[in-house]
């Protein structure tokens, strides 16, 4: 008998190992590659701060992202702003309808960031905003399992989420490469699809040292996947992209700001994926709300990432 669970544990190590190579994989991205890069608008908002529209050569397209440098301090801190399916980098700017009380809230985050000293990158998603061409513009929002139920879009989906997280990757590198310092910390604030980009991001880039997870879906797209007939290459891109699949992987401070009544994620599933997660410093707090937080939430956000700079 002892011999079988042997064999058995020996098994299961190897498998996750496995699956962890295999989702590492589908993360990386070949450093050594020169990438161009365009500033094609610059403002001078005051004395310390400075606006620019950068367009990045990308991982597998041009990657659009607002660049807020802050020179108020010494040290750069940045902190990554990722927005949510369907949307835009253009919510962390303009407040917009029909949802214009969080919409403005969502901008909120931007000012009081900046006020804090902080330089920001706001990214456009892969076929979000001016990169929807990508996906001849359609809204990708179509594109997730439960909704499109279609191999071909899923596949597209897994496609969008592990090419921002190397697109992510590839923005850090260019925002190191022009500071020429190690003296750069980076942290991002994810809203949904965001949230889930920016746990991913830390689970796979040791340079995020800190992470909040708006309504993050941190069991999606896995959950419900046995309801498709999909093929194993599919359901194992899918797997890949479920930030609950690698809880073990997350080392960076993290919080999750979850509302009570958001049908995404459970309770059960955020009580096991804390309880899976290695970091000492984990947090989970809930509203009492939906899918769009309360504007509260933007202080916690922010009070995380001060906290463990």
């Amino acid at each position: 008998m002892n011999y079988f669970k042997v064999v058995l544990f020996s098994v299961i190590g190897m498998y996750h190992c496995y699956a962890q190579t295999h989702a590492i994989g589908k993360f990386s991205y070949d450093k050594l590659v020169k990438r161009n890069a365009e500033v094609i608008q610059q403002q001078k908002i005051d004395s310390l701060v400075t606006f620019e529209k950068v367009v990045l050569d990308g991982f597998d397209s041009k990657i659009p992202f607002y660049h807020y440098e802050n020179r108020s301090r010494q040290e750069q801190g940045y902190v990554l702003l990722l927005h949510g399916l369907g949307d835009s980098k253009e919510d962390w700017i303009n407040p917009s309808e029909p949802y214009l009380d969080w919409s403005r809230n969502i901008k909120a985050m931007k000012d009081s960031l900046i006020s804090l000293g902080y330089s920001l990158i706001i990214p456009d998603v892969k076929y979000h905003g001016e990169r929807s061409y990508e996906l001849g513009f359609r809204s990708p929002a179509t594109l997730p399992p439960v909704i499109s139920r279609n191999e071909k879009d899923t596949q597209l989906f897994e496609t969008m989420v592990t090419s921002t997280v190397k697109d992510l990757r590839i923005i850090m590198d260019y925002i190191s490469d022009k500071n020429g310092s190690n003296h750069i910390s980076f942290a991002a604030i994810g809203y949904s699809l965001g949230g889930n980009l920016a746990i991913l991001l830390s689970m796979f880039d040791t340079r995020l040292t800190r992470v909040v997870g708006c309504v993050a879906p941190i069991n999606l797209p896995a959950r419900g996947l046995e309801a498709f007939s999909f093929s194993n290459k599919t359901i194992e891109g899918q797997m890949a992209i479920t930030p609950m699949k690698h809880a073990g992987l997350q080392q960076a401070p993290i919080l999750l700001l979850m509302g009570t009544k958001d049908f995404y994620t459970t309770d059960e599933e955020i009580s096991r994926f804390l309880s899976l997660v290695p970091s000492e410093h984990k947090n989970v707090k809930y509203f009492d709300s939906g899918h769009i937080l309360p504007d509260e939430y933007r202080v916690d956000a922010i009070s995380w990432i001060t906290t463990f700079e």
